[in-house]
């Protein structure tokens, strides 16, 4: 393998570690061949297995390598929400994104996640309809929660094989965010009032239930603000249908890709599966791949919901850490696992299930962890990006890295074995943004995120 990517510091630790396992995997000595002529392979060959046109079959044991990259490609554009998002609670810039379109499409670039695309546009999410305990709204609950963004540089375009449009989400980070993961009640798509989000188009299945606070987040709005006035599904459906518009007519491939952690997880499941819905139902078109590289993702649907996200064809590829608590829930008693009483106990508020293909990881099978008993590192999304790097497949093949930076998994942790000597939560702003002005005061000066659009002004 190459580590050639890897800090200097790192390489001896790796290739020590190296020299100790199989370097051919048994399934590599039974089908070499075949691992031959996947490395003669480029994505544009088979960008459409990638997307998931076969539900991933064969490329999971052992792992294809063009597959590995494509869903670290994935991962980390959803790691920029993250490191993009101002979750510092004195900020004046809090719940927001710290960079502008322009500037975060710079930065991944030089990522290497995001070479060739341009981001079109934010999306801001509501939960200001949690409301105290003493009756009160929230004045905090509008948040950025992820960009869309389209691939327009045509030597990506070529080596992708497709225009790809990509929908970003955040997981939760905000306290109002973990309030509303904790409604954990299915409701119905197609309701009432009490939810606006009867524009979901789901009147080929009324059965289809969501859980409330995923839906809650998704679909609600709030006229009162200046950033959510639209929900965050009118904002993606909105973007999403003008760049298929505009793309449609020309003589190119298109693919849908939808990635998120956690919470973003969850909205990306569900508005994956609206946006199929639109494009087949209201504008007839169904060659365009919809496809969701989730990581992390709780249980969002009911049995009903999860079949009829598969019959339209959205193809769903679940990355699972095994140690963590959050793929678990809601539903850890009545979920899929149950086989015959799921389906019999659909109708329950509480009967759960995922959708979609596992990829189930072992974050504890990393011989550069620290061991820890706390479930948050568990669930931690650069931890999940470290035990991809090394997985090799279902099979229980020893963990073998093939080249990710170590030094990422102690960006907002403290996980990495002391002698690689990578200091604990290095992902800070320098100096938390004080700076000394020229007469040698010092003050609080953060970088000016995207412009606040100017209010609306009725005629």
């Amino acid at each position: 393998m190459s580590i050639s990517r890897l800090p200097f510091r790192h390489w001896k630790e790796v290739e020590s570690y190296l020299s100790g396992c199989n370097t051919i995997s048994p399934n590599e000595k039974t089908n070499g061949g075949v691992q031959d002529k996947t490395k003669q392979l480029k994505v544009c060959d088979i960008w459409r297995d990638i997307q998931g046109a076969n539900h991933w079959d064969g490329m999971l044991d052992p792992i294809n390598p063009l597959l590995k990259e494509e869903i670290f490609r994935y991962g980390d554009l959803a790691q920029q929400c993250y490191d993009s998002f101002d979750n510092t609670r004195s900020s004046a810039y809090y719940g927001n994104c710290k960079r502008s379109k322009s500037s975060i499409t710079q930065r991944l670039k030089l990522r290497n996640c995001g070479r060739g695309y341009q981001v079109t546009k934010y999306i801001y999410a509501n939960t200001s309809l949690l409301e105290s305990g003493f009756g009160e709204e929230s004045s905090e609950g509008v948040a950025w929660i992820g960009y869309i963004a389209v691939c327009n540089d045509p030597d990506e375009i070529k080596r992708l094989g497709r225009r790809d449009i990509v929908v970003a989400w955040r997981g939760t980070q905000t306290p109002y965010e973990w309030m509303q993961n904790l409604r954990d009640v299915l409701v119905p798509v197609l309701t009432s009032k009490a939810t606006p989000c009867s524009n979901i188009q789901t009147i080929s299945n009324p059965e289809a239930r969501v859980e409330k606070g995923f839906l809650s987040c998704y679909a609600s709005s709030d006229e009162d603000t200046v950033r959510c006035r639209l929900s965050a599904r009118d904002t993606v459906v909105g973007e999403i249908t003008r760049i298929v518009k505009e793309y449609k007519e020309q003589e190119e491939d298109l693919s849908i890709t939808f990635t998120g952690h956690s919470l973003g997880a969850a909205l990306a499941t569900l508005s994956a599966y609206d946006i199929k819905q639109i494009m087949v139902n209201k504008y007839g078109v169904s060659s365009i791949p919809v496809t969701v590289f989730s990581f992390a993702s709780p249980r969002v649907r009911n049995l009903s919901f999860a079949q009829h996200t598969e019959e339209i064809g959205v193809k769903v590829l679940r990355v699972v850490n095994n140690k963590d608590l959050v793929p678990k829930i809601p539903g850890m008693f009545f979920n899929e696992k149950l086989g015959w009483l799921t389906r019999l106990l659909h109708w329950l508020p509480w009967a759960y299930v995922h959708v979609g293909v596992e990829i189930s990881l072992d974050s504890s099978s990393s011989p550069f962890l620290k061991q820890t008993y706390n479930p948050a590192n568990f669930h931690n999304l650069e931890v999940y990006l470290h035990a991809l790097d090394g997985f090799q497949g279902h099979n229980k093949l020893p963990f073998k890295p093939s080249g990710r930076d170590l030094a990422l998994v102690n960006k907002y942790s403290d996980l990495l074995i002391q002698r690689l000597q990578i200091p604990s939560n290095w992902w800070k702003r320098r100096n938390k943004e004080v700076v000394k002005r020229i007469d040698g005061v010092l003050v609080y000066s953060p970088s000016t995120p995207t412009p606040v659009p100017l209010p609306h002004k009725p005629l």
